[in-house]
């Protein structure tokens, strides 16, 4: 079969191979894929700029649906030819701790598609029966495979920190989780969203202002952010700050904007030391949270919300490209060219 595979630990190493088909293993499923979305991860293993390192030879691909092709033993509640998507926890031990508390995704031995085991760049991939979730009516394959960074989201928002009714939270960084953040602060009752972004993601600014997430965007090269929170909310400071940007900058625009007593959570990977005193996090007795992945919780939340109409992951696909694209896909994302893309096997 196709799959896109980083084989090497350089720039550039990936590239569209024949591999063998999966063989479906106990407890497990075979897909047959349907549709998979690029994270920025995927373009960080291409450039091989990843804060972490991966195995190697993988195939790529983490945000994907499918159809159920083969049932391995011991599988119950699945049948063949339904329709799902999956989780990233392809592998956790199952026994620790986290993993019994329900925070399988922290797992010490948790291992991801698409870069600790092969993912769903390709036209089959195994997943284990607990990490599968039906795909409501009316929701395409291509909607499904988004469903993962709305589960990132939703995870950060609701079991980091809290989005409460009324709250004013501000997104720094305009990609795609940035632009999910915001849908989801609306739907978890938000009254408004703030979008802060520089001039090279105008068009994804202007994006969110018009789909109706970003009550407010700032451009951080022409207006300077802290005096437009502080407007917008009368002095007080955003109530939750979420950083999808990652960096040392925007960390520090996070600080500055929260309200005393108010919620940071670090979203945005930045593996860059932060040179910065964090007591201004203690002047305010404000709360800065980190986040990581999603659980079973999250996915029930989010397809549900998908399913009523709550959420829009369509708006968020800019192109849907056969797997054999996935040089111009990579090559438009990195350009900010699209928001999100779709590849196809």
């Amino acid at each position: 079969m196709k799959a896109l595979v980083k084989y090497g630990q350089e720039p550039g190493m990936v590239e569209l191979r024949d591999v063998e088909k999966p063989s479906v293993r106990v407890g497990a499923v075979l897909l047959k894929v349907k549709a998979a979305g690029i994270c920025g991860w995927d373009i960080e293993m291409w450039k091989h700029t990843m804060a972490n390192p991966v195995t190697i030879p993988v195939t790529q691909g983490h945000e994907f649906s499918g159809e159920v092709m083969e049932l391995g033993d011991g599988v119950t509640g699945w049948n063949i030819g339904d329709r799902v998507a999956a989780e990233t926890s392809a592998h956790v031990c199952g026994k620790c701790y986290l993993c019994l508390s329900g925070d399988y995704q922290l797992c010490p031995e948790r291992k991801g598609f698409g870069y600790g085991v092969d993912g769903a760049f390709a036209e089959y991939v195994v997943v284990r029966q607990e990490i599968l979730h039906a795909i409501p009516r009316g929701i395409s394959y291509e909607e499904a495979a988004l469903t993962e960074p709305f589960c990132v989201t939703h995870h950060a928002l609701t079991d980091q920190i809290e989005v409460r009714k009324d709250d004013t939270v501000l997104v720094i960084g305009p990609g795609p989780v940035g632009l999910i953040t915001l849908q989801m602060a609306k739907v978890l009752g938000a009254k408004r969203t703030i979008l802060a972004g520089t001039s090279s993601n105008s068009a994804r600014m202007k994006i969110a202002a018009e789909n109706g997430w970003a009550d407010v965007t700032i451009d951080i090269g022409k207006e300077d952010p802290m005096q437009v929170v502080a407007e917008v909310t009368g002095g007080r400071g955003a109530d939750v700050v979420a950083d999808c940007a990652g960096g040392t900058s925007s960390l520090n625009m996070a600080l500055e904007c929260v309200r005393r007593k108010g919620s940071i959570v670090k979203i945005g990977w930045g593996p860059k030391p932060f040179n910065q005193s964090l007591d201004i996090l203690l002047r305010k007795s404000a709360i800065l949270a980190g986040t990581f992945g999603h659980n079973r919780k999250d996915w029930n939340a989010v397809i549900g919300m998908f399913a009523d109409g709550r959420l829009h992951p369509k708006q968020l696909i800019s192109s849907v490209l056969p797997l054999t694209d996935w040089h111009k896909a990579f090559e438009m994302i990195e350009a900010k060219q699209a928001i999100k893309i779709v590849l196809v096997p």
